[in-house]
């Protein structure tokens, strides 16, 4: 694997958290909220809520490669923006994490803040409050092992590749499940 080093977030990236608004518009920029991605942090494509460009500062808009990590609620997970995804603001329950790309993909940095080992420690620090949150010196603090950017992309490949295995597993069930269901059918007739 090479060299490995333990580096804290703060030392790879900055971040704030993404924007509040309460003007909710039919269309215009979208407006990510957490139930626009499902338990994975993949994109659902449902954005029903978007906001005027006019009514936001440039810099709020998502850049390619941001990394939304969710800050407060009964999940965590992270999801790396794509502009392939359209103009999009993230909501104030986020982390908008930008990367030294020369340190760290965007992409592995998601990967790793969706590991379990990283869920549990976010859960832990959380635990005994009402809504779990992660304060941002918690979020700054925390240490990753940061390997070459060879190493990185690797290991994104591989999480890409899995995270595609889950989805046609579960396509597959769900196909399975209906055909199930018209045999019982036709049976019960």
């Amino acid at each position: 694997m090479g060299n490995i080093r333990k580096v804290k977030i703060k030392e790879i990236a900055t971040f704030n958290f993404g924007y509040h608004t309460s003007e909710i518009e039919k269309k215009g920029v979208m407006y990510l909220q957490a139930r626009n991605f499902d338990e994975a942090g993949q994109f659902l494509n449902n954005v029903d809520n978007f906001v005027a460009k006019d009514n936001i500062k440039e810099d709020l808009i998502l850049k390619d490669g941001d990394i939304l990590l969710v800050g407060k609620g009964m999940r965590f997970f992270a999801h790396c923006y794509k502009k392939e995804m359209g103009e999009a603001v993230a909501s104030s329950i986020f982390y908008i994490i930008n990367t030294n790309r020369e340190a760290v993909l965007p992409d592995y940095l998601t990967c790793i803040l969706n590991h379990t080992k990283s869920h549990n420690y976010f859960n832990s620090i959380g635990a005994g409050s009402s809504i779990p949150s992660i304060r941002k010196n918690e979020l700054a603090d925390f240490e990753i092992n940061l390997p070459s950017l060879q190493v990185q992309h690797k290991i994104v490949e591989m999480y890409d590749l899995h995270n595609k295995e889950i989805q046609l597993l579960e396509q597959l069930k769900e196909k399975k499940l209906v055909r199930f269901n018209q045999l019982i059918n036709e049976i019960t007739k």
